[in-house]
């Protein structure tokens, strides 16, 4: 027992000091002052004391916790944009290379196929897929249809509207959406995509084979030597 420590550490308890203060002086744990000191009786005044200067380091704390995270997202912003700004414009080149790695990602494949179909729920990543589209497959805008899926949401001419605008196909190369309710879902509005999924479709045989042929040309650039 640090029966030195103990008695210098109750002194200073009783002259309303709280455990902080004390562990300045007294070398040891909080867990031991806690144990030292957990009996001690102090004045409605000491108390006060005791309360305001743990007050004053709890908020010392969050101030600081709050510079930390407001530094950490100015960071993040600083290196985020900067990663950004690296990618710059787009050759036709890059554009084609990048479209293929997307549809080989997120393209319908199937071998008896015969129509060219992308779905997904980013707009941004249906806005890339659509100049792919008109930009290097040549795509009349005529070929177009679009469909949605949408989960349990009910307005699907807001939905029509919405993604319309995002690939620039007019309403009436929408096909009727497909609606799906799933009784898991049904208390999970707010988890729905509220625009629900897009899938661009093109009716065109020799389009698909050639985008099958870019993606078996782009695997094996996956096996070729650097």
């Amino acid at each position: 027992m640090k029966t030195i420590e103990k008695e210098k550490a109750i002194e200073l308890r009783r002259q309303g000091k709280t455990l902080s203060e004390i562990m300045e002086i007294v070398p040891v744990s909080k867990g031991s002052l806690s144990y030292w000191l957990h009996d001690i009786k102090l004045t409605n005044r000491q108390i006060g004391r005791i309360k305001y200067k743990n007050d004053k380091i709890k908020c010392k704390f969050i101030e600081y916790n709050l510079m930390k995270k407001e530094k950490a997202l100015k960071a993040k912003e600083a290196i985020f944009n900067s990663a950004a700004r690296e990618i710059g414009k787009l050759s036709r080149e890059q554009l084609r290379l990048v479209g293929i790695a997307l549809y080989w990602a997120e393209g319908y494949r199937a071998h008896a196929c015969s129509s060219v179909d992308f779905t997904n729920s980013d707009p941004e990543m249906i806005k890339l897929i659509m100049r792919w589209f008109r930009d290097v497959c040549g795509v009349p805008e005529e070929r177009f249809r679009v469909r949605l899926q949408l989960h349990g949401v009910p307005e699907e001419d807001k939905a029509k509207v919405y993604w319309s605008k995002i690939t620039g196909v007019p309403n009436k190369q929408f096909t009727k959406a497909y609606i799906k309710t799933s009784p898991s879902s049904k208390n999970k509005t707010g988890r729905v995509l509220p625009y629900g999924i897009c899938s661009v479709r093109v009716f065109d045989t020799a389009l698909f084979n050639k985008i099958q042929g870019w993606i078996k040309g782009l695997m094996a650039l996956s096996s070729s030597p650097a």
